[in-house]
Parts: C-alpha cells; structure tokens; sequence
C-alpha cells in the first residue's frame, strides 16, 4: 500500500471509484483537475499494487481560520474495514497541520451511518474530540431535491497524536 499526492492522470479513475462510493457526490473531471493541480498535497491517493483504491480530498478554508475542510474520502468496497480509512485519514491531517489547521471539518448524510461511524471510531481510537457542529439543509432547484447533510468537526491534538 502506498499513499500518494493526486495526480491530473488520476482523474478517469478516480472518477470511477467515486462513482462506486455512494453516496459519495460525483464531480466533473474539470472539479478534480483543480484539485490535482492546485491542492494535490491534500488531495491523495491510496494504492494497492499500482492500482488506485482509495482517494481522499480535502483544502484548507480561506475564510475559517485554522480549519480542514474534508471534502471527500472514499475507498473500494473490498478496502473497507481493514484500518485503510485510518491511513488516509492520518495523512491527509497530516498535511492539513502543517498548514496551520487545528480542526478537521466535514459533512456527512444525516443517514449515512457507516461514515458516521468510521469517523467517530477514528476519532474515538485516537483520542481526537468529534462534536457534530451543525446542518446544511437547502433545496437544489437544478437537481429537484433537498439537501440534508450534517457537519461535523474533529479537534486536531498536535501531530504526536495522530
């Protein structure tokens, strides 16, 4: 296994897998090229023998003072339950401290318990303060429907602690 920053040429798959992580929302090729191009230190890949298997996305806020913004994380079904979301999740705070970020922030479905969950055991198991910090609700007229998510901060204790 190897974690690595994204590159353009991941793209195309990791498109795919997110496609295979529902719920997880997918984006134009064009949203990941930004990504690649401009925030590809917090945007990682986790690979398996060459092959891509788990991707993780997050920036740091331009307008919340020592806050990571998570803005996606998603491994290949047979990865799951094996410590792999913890990998990612450790590097991609890795990075986000060395930008100065004190809090991880993310939002999650309302009803998406096995994220929920993997969160909270992450936090748990490392000891990291979790607190849901409020709720995303609005209607997406070009898509005709609501918008329900929860978000949730995780307080990031120095770096010996991750």
């Amino acid at each position: 296994m190897r974690i690595r920053p994204m590159k353009t040429s991941d793209i195309g798959t990791i498109r795919e897998l997110i496609d295979i992580c529902k719920p997880l929302d997918l984006h134009t090729p064009f949203t990941y090229w930004i990504l690649s191009e401009y925030f590809n230190n917090t945007c990682l890949i986790l690979e398996d023998e060459g092959a891509i298997v788990g991707y993780t996305g997050g920036l740091k806020s331009s307008s919340k003072e020592g806050v990571f913004y998570l803005w996606q994380i998603g491994l290949l079904p047979d990865y799951r339950g094996q410590g792999y979301f913890g990998l990612l999740l450790n590097r991609v705070i890795e990075e986000a401290k060395k930008t100065g970020c004190h809090y991880l922030e993310f939002s999650v479905l309302s009803d998406n318990y096995q994220s929920i969950n993997a969160f909270s055991n992450y936090a748990k198991k490392k000891g990291l303060p979790m607190e849901k910090r409020g709720s995303l609700n609005f209607y997406d007229k070009l898509a005709d429907e609501e918008c329900k998510e929860d978000i949730y901060q995780i307080l990031l204790l120095p770096l010996y602690n991750v």
